[in-house]
């Protein structure tokens, strides 16, 4: 291995020497740079050397030829010879990245960081010295060549190689036999067949240009013949007397070359050509030229994946950045009406696809809405569906608030909106789902024509319709809290009536809802601020959803299919326990303690120990620490403790010694987690309880899960380290 490194060493001395000679880096510094360099180069020696380790040698490497350019540009070296110290760093990081994608030919990014700088080189040199350019596009294509031979299913690498041969090699024909190869292997990548359209489209586009520079299109030679008159003569621009004298050759020179240059394209555009040549040539009759070819790439795209909305709105979307696509553009809408008949979400897209091209700003916007209000009405004659319904309702709700400032346009959609709501009303059981129960009630708050009372008749009806609707419940809730201190409305949303529609109906039918257990505990916290319950009643409730939750969980955990609800649900239980106790901290000094839940915990916390300095952490005073005490007493005995629930009481915790106990007891939760230990152990670290911490080190390393040894080990020698 060293001779190795050595003799890699040996071969950086012309390039040291040059650099010196060049006053660009002093001796010092090239010490350092050899020693920097030696260090990575036995890196890379290594049995298990990683991929971070060669890129920071490139990195490195990088960094120290952006300071030789800079230099070179202060000493004002830029002209002159190209010496071995131009071009040798870029070698050595080439070199360094043929290495490293032998080293770990599987890493799909590293080649892509081969590649990207390859061609970041490329664009620096490109100035400079053609030679070097030209080497960096052909290495650029056999790294491409290379990348596609280990990675053939990666459609990045198919489509930076087809954008390499159109934009670096001119070669749209290499371009286009690159993707159909790729269209081969990964014929489902929607990617792939996105780029190959953009690239038959951009062809045409090209050839159009072309066309309208030569003037071969007729349209165009009228056009032009028109823009210079009756006449026939070329329009020659006033000149001053003093600039006619002074420059005179110069400007006669400039008027020969574009008469001459205009009588070529005049010339071009009259050849004398039969009637059949001509039609061929035209634009208009010109398959290829009327998009024939991407036309069928689409036709074969949507044959390869036929049930993908977005997919199709992608090539409308590359349809608007070339011209003459009205006939593609058609053919895209036929097919999404014809294979989408049924798609909601999709007929609405064809109802306002023409408003992607009108601003709010435009004086067609008025048309234009109207057209697409037309469309609704007529889409929903043919699919009465309670999905299509929602589509119309998001649309009118969204064209309301952006036309919220023109009251013509607001009125309009408000009476639209209002129709919209009554039609739904009166077929409910035809046109109402839970999804558009809640879009109708949120519709309904921003609309003078329903009161309050109407509102709540809604979300009743529908929360009885569809009882299992976490959204509708907390619509319905929100409302009725929002509604607890109004007078007037108090025997239809009163303490008692709210309270027992939580409990009884809505926390019931949407266990599940974070946003309902939250809703419901800042009423809880809001009536005992109000002192109309005690602060056992608000602990009582606490563990009461507690315990429905996890019964919930253990629901989940018995029944098939069922890890996202079971990852749902801890996430909840969690989430519910840091609340208990951040409620307990937050409690008024008054409350000294919370009572206990059933038994007392067996987790003992040591009083305030004022004698022992070295273990008692700055003490917190803003917090109620009895009453978190308690509540964490309470939870770790009775409502199965996560560890994020741990975590939060450690953070609240001003007692070291109780600390550990927190920390003991959050590596129970999951023995084989490392991140567990890993916070243990840093804290007795930072505490200075280096003898601990080597115990609860040697523990550890028995329970965490084997995967996560040799990370979990490098991490605790990181932090003796520090």
């Amino acid at each position: 291995m060293a001779e190795i490194v050595q003799y890699r060493l040996e071969q950086m001395v012309g390039e040291l020497e040059d650099l010196e000679r060049r006053g660009l880096f002093t001796k010092n510094e090239l010490k350092a740079i050899v020693k920097k360099r030696t260090k990575f180069e036995y890196a890379l020696r290594r049995r298990r050397a990683c991929r971070a380790d060669f890129l920071r040698y490139v990195e490195y490497e990088t960094n120290v030829d952006a300071l030789r350019r800079q230099r070179k540009q202060r000493l004002e070296q830029k002209g002159g010879k190209t010496s071995l110290s131009d071009f040798s760093i870029t070698q050595r990081i080439i070199s360094i990245f043929e290495r490293a994608v032998v080293r770990h030919s599987e890493d799909v990014m590293l080649w892509i960081q081969f590649i990207e700088f390859i061609k970041s080189r490329r664009r620096l040199s490109s100035g400079d010295k053609d030679d070097e350019d030209d080497g960096h596009t052909r290495l650029l294509g056999r790294v491409f060549a290379r990348a596609i031979s280990a990675h053939p299913y990666e459609a990045q690498l198919w489509i930076k190689a087809a954008a390499h041969e159109l934009e670096i090699n001119m070669n749209g024909n290499a371009a286009r036999i690159l993707l159909q190869r790729a269209l081969r292997l990964i014929p489902d990548n929607q990617q792939v067949w996105i780029e190959y359209f953009r690239l038959e489209m951009l062809l045409v586009e090209k050839i159009k240009a072309r066309r309208r520079v030569l003037g071969i299109d007729r349209g165009d030679v009228a056009d032009e013949k028109a823009a210079e008159g009756e006449s026939g003569f070329i329009d020659v621009p006033q000149l001053d007397a003093e600039e006619s004298a002074e420059g005179g050759d110069s400007v006669v020179e400039k008027l020969t070359e574009q008469a001459l240059a205009q009588l070529d394209r005049k010339q071009a555009a009259q050849l004398d050509l039969s009637e059949e040549k001509r039609a061929v040539m035209s634009q208009h009759t010109n398959a290829y030229l009327q998009g024939a070819v991407a036309q069928v790439v689409y036709e074969q795209a949507i044959r390869s994946i036929s049930g993908d909305l977005e997919f199709r709105q992608e090539f409308l979307s590359i349809l608007k950045q070339f011209s003459d696509t009205d006939k593609l553009r058609d053919l895209v809408l036929a097919s999404i009406r014809r294979d989408f008949a049924a798609d909601a979400h999709a007929q609405a897209f064809l109802c306002t696809e023409h408003l992607s091209s009108v601003s709010i700003e435009s004086p067609d916007v008025v048309d234009a809405l109207k057209q697409a209000v037309e469309n609704f009405q007529n889409t929903l004659n043919e699919l009465d569906s309670p999905k299509m319904w929602t589509e119309y309702v998001a649309f009118l709700v969204q064209w309301l608030d952006t036309c919220k400032d023109v009251d013509s346009l607001r009125l309009f959609f408000v009476a639209l909106l209002t129709r919209a709501i009554a039609a739904i009303g009166e077929q409910r059981d035809i046109r109402l789902d839970a999804q558009l129960a809640v879009d109708c009630a949120h519709a309904m708050q921003k609309l003078d024509s329903f009161d309050t009372m109407s509102l709540l008749n809604w979300l009743a009806d529908s929360t009885q319709r569809f009882p299992n609707s976490a959204e509708l419940w907390l619509c319905r809730m929100e409302m009725l809290v929002s509604l607890s201190d109004d007078q007037a409305m108090g025997s239809v949303a009163s303490t008692s009536r709210t309270t027992t529609l939580f409990e009884n109906q809505a926390l019931i039918q949407a266990p599940q809802s974070r946003s309902l257990w939250d809703l419901w505990f800042d009423w809880t916290e809001k009536c005992f601020s109000s002192q109309l319950i005690t602060a056992d009643q608000v602990q009582s409730r606490f563990m009461a959803a507690l315990m429905r939750v996890m019964q919930q969980r253990t629901q989940a955990a018995t029944s098939d299919g069922g890890s996202k609800q079971l990852a749902q649900l801890q996430s909840l239980v969690a989430h519910l326990q840091i609340r208990y106790v951040d409620w307990a901290w937050k409690l008024p000094a008054a409350h000294k303690a919370l009572s206990p839940f059933g038994e007392i915990a067996h987790m003992k916390f040591n009083p305030d120990d004022e004698n022992d300095d070295e273990e008692v952490v700055q003490e917190q005073t803003e917090g109620n620490v009895a009453a978190m005490r308690q509540a964490c007493q309470n939870i770790s005995r009775h409502a199965f403790p996560t560890l994020a629930f741990y975590r939060r009481c450690i953070e609240l915790e001003p007692e070291a010694k109780n600390k550990v106990t927190l920390y003991e007891m959050a590596c129970r939760v999951d023995e084989s987690d490392a991140e567990a230990w890993l916070d243990y152990l840093r804290f007795l670290i930072d505490t200075r309880h280096l003898g601990q911490a080597s115990v609860v080190f040697w523990r550890a390393t028995k329970l965490v899960s084997e995967d996560r040894q040799a990370e979990f080990e490098a991490a605790y020698q990181n932090m003796l380290a520090k």
